[in-house]
């Protein structure tokens, strides 16, 4: 198609050192790490499946024998800044470690919607899926990472939805049903901070879905150890930060990682003086928490 921008998926081969440095670092949301690693390596792992199957249920088993096989689809949602694309950009690694074998990991552009043209979005939508599926096949394994998922897969029914938005959402449907019945190796995670507009057609597909939200006491307790080191800080040091950092609508990871600790850290470094609890505060009563983001 004339005048089209050429597409390029951003890929990384896990495991890397960084990726499972970065998935250990992501505190506060254990169990969301626990259920995406689980479901990554059950989907990507057919044959690990098969081998249960005949140990333990030889006769059959309904949820694997009946009905159709579960599209590879996982949906991250929740707030901005709460540890979804950062989990997502790291968890190949893990995956990779427990399949003792290489995932590739690769990510849609920020610009996958292209530059308007009719039609483009469904190319481009296209161009990236076939892609996946052949570098899936190359290595054996591959996660195909859609940021932003509102941006292309908003409810087909609203009244302000645009032909291409319909198409595009038609599109993504097509492909997910494909790798399903291509078996192909590949899982597609999708990532949002509004679910909620999401076309249901997409969500009824998610064989998995997790919400991210703001950190709790536990959490930011977490989050303060790890900035500042176990050994350099008591209990109560720790409590009183959770204390400090509990208005509402509540701190961001990325608030408390960087708006808070990078923060911290520059002006540390530039009077040259230490990082502590003293200055964590200072940082924080001049740093508000991001904004909630509203639906429009």
């Amino acid at each position: 198609m004339a005048g089209l921008m050429h597409l390029n998926l951003h890929e990384v081969k896990h495991p890397t050192k960084d990726g499972r440095q970065h998935f250990a670092d992501l505190v506060g949301i254990d169990e969301q790490k626990a259920a995406l690693v689980d479901e990554l390596v059950l989907l990507l792992d057919r044959k690990r499946i098969d081998k249960w199957r005949q140990k333990h249920h030889r006769e059959g088993l309904p949820i694997l024998d009946r009905g159709s096989p579960p599209v590879p689809l996982i949906l991250l949602s929740g707030d901005v800044g709460c540890g979804k694309s950062a989990l997502a950009n790291c968890v190949a690694s893990i995956v990779a470690d427990r399949l003792d074998d290489h995932v590739l990991l690769l990510e849609t552009p920020s610009d996958i919607r292209g530059g308007g043209h009719v039609g483009e979005l469904s190319a481009r939508l296209t161009e990236a899926f076939d892609q996946a599926k052949t570098k899936a096949g190359q290595i054996g394994r591959a996660i195909l990472i859609i940021d932003e998922a509102d941006d292309i897969a908003t409810q087909r029914g609203q009244a302000q939805a645009h032909h291409e938005d319909r198409a595009g959402v038609n599109v993504l449907i097509k492909q997910l049903d494909q790798i399903t019945r291509e078996k192909t190796p590949l899982a597609v995670i999708m990532i949002t901070n509004r679910s909620d507009v999401l076309d249901p057609a997409v969500l009824r597909r998610a064989t998995l879905r997790l919400e991210f939200g703001r950190p709790d006491d536990l959490a930011r307790a977490r989050v303060f150890k790890m900035i500042l080191g176990t050994g350099n800080v008591t209990d109560t040091q720790i409590h009183d930060l959770v204390k400090v950092t509990s208005k509402k609508p509540g701190y961001t990871y990325s608030d408390l990682m960087i708006r808070v600790a990078r923060s911290t850290l520059r002006r540390c470094i530039e009077q040259d003086k230490p990082l502590d609890v003293a200055a964590l505060k200072e940082t924080i009563s001049l740093v508000a928490p991001s904004p909630m983001m509203t639906s429009t």
